[in-house]
């Protein structure tokens, strides 16, 4: 037997006894749970998560100092609580002064289409630094009556949510409807939630989502790919009220409208920024308790 093999039976004896020998930490005690770990895990913290539920129910009216002696006053005093939500949802970076750019190539002119009385551009718009937006622009032929962003389910372009391609029923193209009654409208793409991108060919594909996969690396630096698109939004209205309708008797309106999952971004860019002076929301506006 070596010198090396008899030291380990040495150190080997001695940590047997120690473990032998150890006792608990105060206030804990040995972990004798039989059955599967896994799922008692989760149906605990499901148990947890409800009673926080239920508990944010009665908490919530702590977070409100409502002034409703006039607007001014109101808007003022629920700013803590914007600023909140804010910083829930990662809505937090500083945004450059944007300019909405068409998008054209040699092969492909930024006029996409038209419509009734108004013509459809591929536009880019930057955000903040290395977040850029893309979609489509709806110009009305006439003076702009007022400027919306409208907002499709992630799961449908801005070209279906126009009648380009299809995929969206006529009846649900919002965006064009607003577009024939004379809005100017701005449509950006929001990410899906297929696996086309999701991995390397070359390597290996995965079928995690495209929404998964940015939400992973975003959430680690305290952002959401909610907060990344509402800011993608409150640029639109940035351009909206630095560009104005041309308009002399009254300023730039402005509105948000969405569809599902654009109807969530459409609700939160509301909550988020007082200059949104309407906003339309379906598939989302419902009590989120159980959410």
């Amino acid at each position: 037997m070596t010198l090396y093999t008899l030291l380990l039976l040495v150190l080997l004896m001695f940590t047997f006894a120690a473990v032998a020998n150890t006792q608990p930490l105060p206030g804990t005690q040995p972990l004798t749970v039989q059955g599967d770990l896994a799922a008692q895990m989760v149906a605990g913290i499901d148990r947890f998560l409800d009673r926080e539920m239920e508990a944010a129910v009665v908490r919530r009216a702590a977070h409100w100092r409502r002034d409703c002696t006039s607007h001014e006053n109101y808007v003022r005093s629920i700013e803590p609580n914007r600023q909140r939500f804010r910083r829930i949802i990662g809505a937090v970076d500083p945004r450059e002064p944007v300019e909405v750019q068409l998008l054209a190539t040699p092969t492909r002119p930024a006029l996409v289409g038209a419509g009734a009385g108004f013509k459809v551009y591929a536009v880019r718009w930057n955000v903040f630094k290395n977040v850029d937006a893309e979609g489509l622009l709806l110009q009305p032929n006439k003076k702009p009556v007022a400027n919306v962003v409208a907002l499709p389910d992630c799961d449908w372009t801005p070209e279906a949510l126009v009648g380009l391609t299809p995929g969206v029923p006529a009846q649900s193209q919002f965006a064009r409807r607003l577009a024939e009654s004379g809005c100017r409208v701005l449509i950006p793409t929001l990410i899906d939630r297929s696996d086309t991108y999701a991995g390397h060919p070359d390597i290996r594909m995965t079928n995690q989502p495209h929404r998964e996969f940015i939400y992973r690396a975003a959430f680690e630096l305290g952002r959401h790919i909610i907060g990344f698109e509402v800011q993608k939004i409150l640029a639109a209205v940035d351009w909206f009220i630095q560009t104005p309708n041309h308009s002399t008797t009254q300023p730039s309106k402005v509105g948000v409208i969405g569809y599902g999952e654009g109807g969530l971004l459409a609700f939160y860019a509301a909550a988020a920024d007082p200059r949104i002076d309407a906003v339309a929301v379906c598939g989302y506006f419902q009590p989120r308790e159980q959410v």
